[in-house]
């Protein structure tokens, strides 16, 4: 009986969201030995060269156009597809800098895209998709809330995205 009184709860720990194997072979360089990842870069994209802007397949081939590509791909209906292996150093932030000063961000961290356009918001299947993604990449990998970033705050005038991206939200999300 007196063990009782000693058990503690149990914090509930992120469960693994449902991940869709669609491994690339170009946009990154193959990392030897476990990489140590503690930042997170959000990113918007939609297919701008086919017909449809919301293409997971167009906007596949829009990165193997320019030799990109994040680690995940969230389509509009929440769907996440997993492009490089989490241990590889995906080609998703280019020329960038961390608040913090560390540059080379692609070296430490994991990108995720979202599909939509420029002139939308992700819609709320993408953001419950987004904030399970990342809690449960964030706890795998011990990364602060300070590290999960848009493109933008790592490339300032350069880039711009995620665009239309509710932190407010997002942050309440993930919490």
């Amino acid at each position: 009986m007196g063990s009782e009184a000693n058990i503690e709860p149990v914090e509930e720990l992120a469960s693994e969201p449902t991940i869709i194997n669609k491994l690339v072979t170009w946009g990154y360089k193959k990392y030897s030995g476990s990489r140590e990842i503690d930042t997170i870069i959000i990113h918007s994209a939609y297919d701008a060269l086919g017909d449809d802007p919301y293409s997971v397949e167009g906007v596949i081939k829009e990165f193997r156009t320019y030799q990109v590509s994040p680690h995940y791909l969230i389509d509009r209906e929440g769907s996440i597809y997993q492009l490089v292996d989490d241990n590889n150093i995906a080609y998703h932030a280019g020329v960038s800098e961390m608040p913090d000063g560390r540059i080379g961000v692609n070296n430490f961290s994991i990108g995720i895209e979202l599909i939509y356009h420029q002139s939308e918001s992700p819609n709320e299947a993408q953001y419950q998709s987004l904030a399970k993604l990342v809690k449960y990449k964030a706890e795998a990998y011990n990364i602060p809330l300070a590290n999960i970033l848009g493109h933008e705050a790592v490339a300032p005038g350069r880039k711009t995205d995620p665009w239309n991206f509710d932190w407010g939200k997002f942050e309440k999300m993930i919490e």
